[in-house]
């Protein structure tokens, strides 16, 4: 009896059109209110303990390669000017697992062209650097340079400020002259952890429609399947 009750609650759903998507898209928004609810609460455990904070990493804390400090003065790099010497020039800052790292950020002006930039970050000690685990900034509208980490345990991270074309070399200026990891300014605030992006919004109205039709499809697919075994 319990059986036939659960088919004929399964069929009723199944049998209104838009009951399916319906059910997906709740079943997506509690999800979405659950996993913000649980980084807004992670975050705020951070920042209490005080893991999470605003700190400024002077350029000189970084390991540099295929970087050097322009040399100021007449006919030569401004001061304070880091120059490329090769075609991958690489920031690293080895080991900031005692830190929860959301943002880095930081204000550069470039003499020359800067082609592609991205940072790379590990999730374990000795962890290779990969193109699997790296993020691209977000320019703001005041020239602010803001990469946004996963939420994910960071152990080192590598920061590729520019890619110079082959026998060019880039001017990189940095104002002032610091990285910042977790600036206040690109951190989400209360309200922020619930609202997607444009992005997130696409995923949270196609994503479960398409899981609905599948769903439908393979119970169209069990019934027939049932109905031949009769």
């Amino acid at each position: 009896m319990k059986e036939m009750t659960w088919k004929s609650r399964m069929n009723r759903l199944f049998a209104h059109r838009f009951a399916l998507p319906v059910l997906c898209w709740c079943a997506a928004l509690v999800f979405w209110l659950v996993q913000g609810a649980v980084a807004f609460a992670g975050d705020s455990s951070a920042k209490a303990k005080g893991t999470l904070t605003e700190t400024a990493i002077p350029i000189e804390s970084w390991q540099l390669a295929e970087l050097t400090w322009g040399e100021p003065g007449e006919n030569s790099a401004p001061q304070g000017q880091l120059i490329t010497t090769g075609g991958d020039p690489q920031m690293i800052l080895e080991d900031v697992s005692g830190r929860v790292v959301r943002t880095v950020s930081y204000n550069v002006e470039f003499d020359g062209d800067s082609r592609e930039m991205c940072l790379y970050y590990t999730t374990k000690t000795g962890e290779p650097y990969s193109q699997d685990r790296r993020v691209f900034p977000k320019v703001l509208a005041d020239g602010t340079y803001v990469y946004t980490l996963p939420r994910t345990q960071i152990v080192a991270l590598r920061l590729d400020p520019c890619s110079p074309d082959e026998n060019k070399t880039v001017g990189l200026t940095f104002t002032p002259q610091s990285i910042t990891l977790n600036a206040a300014s690109t951190l989400p605030g209360g309200a922020d952890y619930f609202i997607p992006t444009w992005y997130q919004l696409f995923g949270l109205i196609v994503y479960p429609a398409l899981a609905a039709a599948a769903l439908d499809w393979l119970w169209a697919v069990g019934r027939q399947l049932a109905k031949k075994k009769q």
